[in-house]
């Protein structure tokens, strides 16, 4: 029975051309599952706070947090292989 790793998860749905590398960082690199789990906690409140209704505080928060996801991004794409980034650049992503 395989685990789902929801953190993984939601790393390999934003960047599917490097699913493999990055399965194979979750299980091998001591920083990667920290990452994915702060992408995927990151994402959500992303989503929390562009359903929220105070419109003074939404807004803002989720500038915040977006921020926050880009600089994960960076930092995740860093750890990955140059065929892997060269893979993404060529999808635009």
């Amino acid at each position: 029975m395989s685990v789902i790793h929801l953190g993984l998860y939601a790393v390999i749905e934003r960047f599917p051309d490097c699913e493999s590398e990055f399965r194979k960082l979750y299980l091998e690199d001591d920083l990667f599952p920290s990452l994915c789990d702060s992408y995927k906690q990151c994402a959500d409140a992303i989503r929390y706070w562009a359903e929220a209704r105070d419109d003074d505080v939404a807004p803002e928060r989720q500038r915040e947090y977006q921020t926050l996801l880009e600089e994960l991004e960076t930092e995740i794409l860093h750890l990955c292989s140059d065929g892997c980034r060269t893979r993404l650049m060529q999808r635009g992503v």
